[in-house]
């Protein structure tokens, strides 16, 4: 004790080393995001694998077909890449990256729907409109789930300083992989079907990847402020 009847700075150096706890530390981003590519990749083949592909674009193949869902792939992994590397303290993406993120996104999206309408225009039949659109809503967000899970849980065990957005990120790498399958399945190319339906599939598991994380952070923060 010191004269002002506080811990020694020994006293409190031994308290700190004391616990001190051996961690296994964590992968660097780009080996996570290697980790999760089978998973990704499998995630975008899903959908035509098992519903079929559109053979309206067969006379396209592959450019417009595998070719595009390729390109949106890529994209979706290189937004999980942005998602583990946010995760990290003291390497949160800046708002430059970030903005950049989503207009590359929504960019990317809607110039795949209108080239692929200017190609062969189909649009919903005539009293068919919310059952597609439900179906075109649930069903990528269904596939995309345990991508979304299982990334925003390992974005959360490197302790983000802001979960909300790494979890965002991550969500919507799920989204953005769902829908490169999903494209060659839906039969509808109507801009206002794909933007309404495939784009709030999207933002949903965004949003849900945002909640996820910091729901699973918080019972830390909880703990750290109590010490």
């Amino acid at each position: 004790m010191n004269k002002a009847g506080l811990p020694s700075m020994g006293a409190y150096r031994e308290q700190i080393v004391n616990t001190i706890v051996p961690v296994r530390p964590l992968p660097r981003p780009s080996r996570r995001v290697w980790m999760l590519v089978p998973l990704g990749l499998l995630l975008a083949a899903t959908a035509p694998l098992l519903n079929g592909s559109r053979g309206d674009l067969d006379p396209y193949s592959p450019l417009l077909t595998w070719g595009i869902t390729a390109v949106q792939s890529l994209i979706g992994l290189w937004l999980l890449a942005l998602g583990f590397r946010e995760a990290v303290p003291g390497r949160n993406v800046s708002k430059r990256a970030l903005a950049l993120a989503s207009v590359l996104t929504v960019s990317l999206v809607v110039a795949i729907t209108l080239l692929t309408n200017a190609v062969s225009a189909t649009v919903v039949p005539a009293g068919r409109e919310w059952p597609y659109w439900i179906e075109c809503v649930i069903w990528p967000a269904v596939l995309g789930a345990p991508f979304m899970l299982v990334a925003t849980l390992m974005v959360v065990r490197a302790f983000p300083t802001r979960p909300a957005i790494a979890g965002a990120l991550c969500g919507l790498s799920a989204g953005v992989l769902s829908d490169a399958g999903w494209r060659l399945s839906c039969w509808i190319s109507d801009p206002a079907h794909i933007i309404e339906s495939h784009g709030l599939a999207m933002l949903s598991l965004a949003a849900a990847g945002s909640i996820l994380a910091v729901v699973a952070d918080a019972p830390r923060w909880r703990r750290l402020r109590r010490g």
